[in-house]
C-alpha cells in the first residue's frame, strides 16, 4: 500500500523553483549511479508514521487543488520565460579559435534573422585585435590585449567573472572539460577554471604564445613562438610530446583525421601526427610566416607569405599526403587568410578589402565580393552565410552561395574575429568591445 505524499512548503518551493545552470564534469551520471547503489534508502523518521493516520483525509482533499495551483503557477513562469531571447547553447562542451579543431570556420549557427541590431554590448581591459570569442552553453569566453580573460552571459551580456593573467592575451579561449585554455605574451598556456577563473594548471613555453588551442580527446595541441607544437594533457597541463616546427610559430594549428598540420616562420608547413607528435610529412611554402590552416574533408588550405612585405602571398590546396591540388594569389598581390572551408568552396579574405569564392576542387573563381576596406579578420561560415568583419568597423552577413550582402550592422571598433551561435554573432573589436549581434524585433 502506498503511503500518501506529504504536502510542505519546502515541496511546494522546490517544485517551483528553476533548476539552476551547472557545468557538469566528465562521468558525473556514471559517480551518482554507482553512488545510489551503494547507499542504503533512506527511511521516514517514525513520526511521520504516527501522524499518517491523522492527516491523510485532509490531504486526500487538499492535494488536488495544491497540484491545479502549481500548475498555474507553472504556466505563468513559462509565459514569462517564453518572452526572454533564444539562449544560443550548444550541443556539445567545446568551442574554439575559427569554429573547431579543423580552422574551418564553420560554426554553429543558424545566426540572426531578418535585420540585425546590437543585442548587448561590454567592455573589457584590452584590445581585442583577432581574437574569437567561445560560447558554450550560454556563457561567452573572450581574452583580451590587456591580459584578461572575461565571461559573460550570453543572453545578456552580464559578467560572471574575471581574472588577469598579467601579460597580453592574444590568442582565442578554446573550452572543453570544464577549463578555458588560453595563451599569453609571456610564454605561458594556462588553463581556466569555466565556474569561477580560478587556475587549474599552467604550461610555460620558450616564447611568446599567440597560437589559440585546439582541444581534441581530452589533449589540448598549441604552438609558440619558440618553434615548439605541443601536446598537452587537457586535465593536468602535462606534456605529451613537444614537435620542432622548424621556426617560430605565431598562428593556430589545425588537426583533422588524426594529424596536426602547423605552419612556421620561413613558410615550413608539416604534417604531425597527432597520437606520437611524429612528423608525417613537411613542405616549403616559401618566405613568411604560414598563416592558420584549415582543413576538411582531405582537403589542406593553408596561405604562405604573412608578416612579410616582400614575400609572394599565395594559397595552397594540399591534399593528406602533402601533395598540391591548386593555388592561388589575389589579382592586387596581397596577403590572404583562410576565412571558411565548407559548401564546396573556400572562402579567401585578402588584404585588398575583397572576399574570394574559389572552388574547393579546382581553385576557380566563383565571386568576388567587396570588404569595404581592408578586411579585419577570419571569417565565419552558418547556415549558408558568410559573416564578415569588415574593414570599415562593422559586421556584414554575404551570402554563401551567391556572394550579395545581406546586411551590414556598424559595430565600436574594428571587428575581429566572429562566431555564431544560435541567433547570435559574437565579437570583439581593437577598442576592448565585447558585442552580441542579433535579430531586431
Amino acid at each position: 500500500m502506498n503511503r500518501p505524499f506529504t504536502l510542505t512548503d519546502e515541496a511546494i518551493h522546490a517544485a517551483l523553483s528553476p533548476a539552476p545552470q551547472v557545468q557538469l564534469p566528465f562521468d558525473l551520471a556514471a559517480s551518482i549511479r554507482a553512488t545510489v547503489s551503494a547507499t542504503p534508502q533512506r527511511r521516514r523518521p517514525w513520526v511521520f508514521g504516527v501522524l499518517q493516520p491523522q492527516v491523510g483525509a485532509s490531504l486526500r482533499v487538499l492535494l488536488p487543488v495544491a497540484l491545479v495551483a502549481m500548475l498555474l503557477l507553472i504556466g505563468l513562469l513559462v509565459a514569462v520565460a517564453s518572452r526572454r531571447p533564444v539562449l544560443p547553447a550548444l550541443v556539445t562542451d567545446v568551442a574554439m579559435f575559427h569554429g573547431g579543431p579543423g580552422r574551418t570556420g564553420v560554426v554553429a549557427g543558424p545566426g540572426p534573422v531578418g535585420r540585425p541590431a546590437i543585442a548587448w554590448e561590454t567592455s573589457v581591459g584590452g584590445p581585442i585585435n583577432a581574437n574569437m570569442p567561445a560560447v558554450v552553453e550560454d556563457v561567452v569566453y573572450v581574452a583580451d590585449g590587456g591580459g584578461g580573460v572575461t565571461a559573460f552571459e550570453a543572453a545578456t551580456g552580464r559578467q560572471r567573472w574575471e581574472v588577469s593573467l598579467g601579460s597580453a592575451a592574444n590568442t582565442s579561449p578554446a573550452v572543453g572539460g570544464g577549463l578555458a585554455v588560453v595563451g599569453d605574451a609571456a610564454g605561458d598556456i594556462v588553463a581556466l577554471d569555466i565556474l569561477d577563473g580560478r587556475t587549474r594548471w599552467t604550461f610555460h613555453t620558450g616564447g611568446e604564445v599567440r597560437s589559440s588551442a585546439a582541444i581534441v580527446d581530452g589533449v589540448v595541441y598549441v604552438a609558440s613562438t619558440d618553434g615548439r607544437l605541443y601536446a598537452l594533457d587537457l586535465s593536468t597541463g602535462t606534456e605529451r610530446w613537444a614537435f620542432d616546427a622548424g621556426g617560430a610559430v605565431s598562428r593556430s594549428p589545425a588537426i583533422d583525421d588524426g594529424i596536426v598540420y602547423v605552419g612556421a616562420a620561413g613558410g615550413r608547413f608539416s604534417a604531425v601526427d597527432a597520437a606520437s607528435g611524429k612528423l608525417r610529412w613537411r613542405k616549403e611554402l616559401g618566405p613568411g610566416q604560414i598563416g592558420s590552416p584549415s582543413v576538411a574533408d582531405g582537403l589542406v588550405v593553408a596561405a604562405s607569405g604573412l608578416d612579410d612585405d616582400i614575400a609572394p602571398h599565395i594559397l595552397f590546396a594540399l591534399d593528406a599526403t602533402g601533395d598540391e591540388r591548386w593555388r592561388f594569389s589575389a589579382p592586387s598581390g596581397q596577403l590572404l587568410l583562410v576565412a571558411a572551408l565548407g559548401h564546396g568552396s573556400v572562402f579567401v579574405a585578402s588584404g585588398d578589402g575583397n572576399i574570394y569564392a574559389l572552388s574547393a576542387d579546382t581553385g576557380a573563381l566563383q565571386w568576388t565580393w567587396d570588404g569595404h576596406g581592408t578586411l579585419g579578420s577570419l571569417d565565419a561560415l552558418a547556415d549558408g552565410v558568410l559573416y564578415v568583419s569588415g574593414g570599415d568597423r562593422a559586421v556584414y552577413a554575404v551570402d554563401a552561395q551567391a556572394g550579395h550582402e545581406l546586411w551590414r550592422q556598424p559595430v565600436t571598433g574594428q571587428p575581429g574575429a566572429i562566431t555564431v551561435v544560435g541567433d547570435r554573432v559574437y565579437i570583439g573589436t581593437d577598442l576592448g568591445k565585447v558585442i552580441a549581434i542579433g535579430a531586431a524585433h
